[in-house]
């Protein structure tokens, strides 16, 4: 079996050189985050019951998204390291950047699903875990064990319910009871930042000195890859814009 090797100009561009297996991987769990969204949309307007049980293999997906958000961090700190990138600022703009659109999509649900709005959702969580991360990613592989403490951490304080939690205590964890009755979309800091954190320490023995330590297949020429992989490269635009479509799309069938 032939194996994928990066050519020496790919190598000497290491700058804005891309895994393709992590491209690959994002395109997928992107790809079952937005199946996961019709099916939810589809019991939500009354189209198609399902069974709600279905919805925990989200988690599957969930935690592999935010392992790889991990990841790609400490290939990015390895770059700064290696002075392909300048500094952590970057890594800090993206963050807020980030966060700044969950907010955008908190503003948005407020205002058409007042009962069920985003306060701290994916977006939020990905964006201040990015934040965060600049001030572990020099711990490297023991983030792993920092990433388990925190999970630990999240799920015992995850017990503790508050009758009218504020945004900081959203942020953290501390949340109404049953909580799932009040946002569509929850994605607390503590357990959730510890799954990227695990991804640095993972990403630290993945990739070490931003090279492979294992063997690929050359799966470069299938056109499921390069589609898949797309995917991958333009997650975030998918994940802003696939639900307002999926939304008005069902909502235009049951108007006509």
């Amino acid at each position: 079996m032939n194996y994928y090797i990066p050519s020496k100009m790919e190598s000497n561009k290491s700058k804005n050189h891309r895994f393709i297996e992590l491209d690959l991987l994002r395109g997928f769990a992107i790809s079952c985050m937005v199946f996961f969204h019709i099916i939810w949309d589809l019991d939500y307007f009354g189209i198609l019951q399902l069974n709600k049980t279905m919805y925990n293999f989200n988690v599957f997906f969930q935690v592999l998204f935010l392992t790889l958000v991990g990841i790609t961090l400490s290939i990015k700190n390895n770059r700064i390291q290696d002075r392909l990138l300048k500094s952590y600022n970057n890594v800090i703009y993206h963050g807020l950047w980030i966060f700044s659109l969950g907010m955008i999509i908190t503003t948005v649900t407020l205002l058409f699903m007042p009962d069920r709005p985003v306060i701290f959702g994916i977006l939020h969580c990905i964006g201040l875990s990015i934040v965060l991360s600049t001030l572990f990613l020099r711990f490297k592989t023991y983030n792993l064990l920092f990433g388990f403490s925190i999970i630990f951490i999240g799920l015992i304080i995850g017990h503790y319910n508050l009758a009218n939690p504020t945004f900081i205590h959203l942020m953290i964890g501390l949340h109404q009871t049953n909580v799932w009755k009040y946002t569509i979309d929850y994605f607390p800091l503590l357990p959730w930042f510890g799954v990227s954190l695990i991804g640095i320490g993972v990403g630290n023995i993945l990739y070490r000195d931003n090279k492979r330590s294992f063997k690929i297949p050359n799966i470069l020429h299938y056109r499921p890859v390069t589609l898949i992989s797309w995917i991958g490269k333009h997650s975030l635009l998918i994940y802003l814009f696939h639900q307002p479509l999926i939304a008005g799309v069902l909502f235009l069938f049951l108007l006509f």
